[in-house]
């Protein structure tokens, strides 16, 4: 990757790093210091292979890629990544990071006609880079970079997320949403039931990210949710 242009990424928390990438820069992909080199923590969209490969060499080198979950969305630049270090996953979330992503149990038809239109061509043509194989997996309870696994599912079978309890910083992939469907800022919230594959689940991962009054929230998409507020946003979004 010598000469490649190396994306901005802005730091989030002592050795974490964010890049906001993708065609509409709402995709993050966080980088988490570790032993010299980083993991990334989710894939983001199938263009961002590259710039996640340029950011990993000027931090030390790439260790391993850990799929927060297996949706079109996440896994997308993974398989640009493969070969270049381990990919990682819960082991639910195996089967649709090497399967559909996710298209097993959508249903598309849930969302207003025009986010369906916008989401059905993005997750075809824009985000997905298709499925990859998986190298290992984590369960919670697992150590990354200094980090505890903690499994956060029902949005996506096996999705985790990444928890420091020193500094109380949470890496949460989609567990929940910042942004509406149209990619705009809104209040924190679980993702909608069109992509869920059990919503009320999704909910209780929600109340139980909560429970660990988190002071950094860094989520999927936007954000990071952070302040005085974070664990009332949380369980606004776990009752709502």
């Amino acid at each position: 990757m010598s000469g490649s242009k190396v994306p901005a990424v802005e730091p989030v928390a002592r050795g974490v790093w964010l890049w906001r990438g993708g065609l509409m820069k709402n995709m993050n992909v966080y980088f988490i210091e570790d032993e010299g080199g980083v993991t990334v923590f989710d894939a983001g969209e199938k263009s961002m292979a590259k710039g996640i490969l340029a950011v990993a060499e000027r931090m030390g080198g790439l260790k391993r890629v850990v799929l927060g979950h297996g949706d079109t969305d996440h896994r997308g630049s993974a398989p640009g990544l493969k070969g270049h270090a381990p990919i990682l996953c819960h082991p639910d979330a195996v089967a649709q990071a090497e399967g559909s992503g996710g298209r097993d149990y959508w249903d598309m038809s849930k969302l207003p006609t025009g986010p369906r239109l916008l989401h059905r061509f993005a997750h075809r043509f824009v985000w997905d880079g298709g499925p990859v194989q998986i190298d290992g997996t984590v369960d919670e309870g697992d150590q990354i970079a200094g980090f505890e696994v903690v499994l956060l599912d029902g949005h996506a079978p096996g999705l985790i997320g990444l928890w420091r309890a020193s500094d109380r910083v949470a890496l949460v992939s989609d567990t929940v949403y910042v942004t509406t469907m149209w990619g705009r800022p809104t209040d924190a919230h679980v993702p909608h039931p069109a992509y869920d594959l059990d919503l009320a689940q999704a909910k209780r991962s929600a109340a139980k990210l909560a429970a660990l009054d988190p002071a950094v929230v860094a989520v999927g998409h936007l954000g990071p949710l952070t302040g005085a507020g974070v664990r009332a946003q949380l369980e606004a979004a776990a009752a709502g």
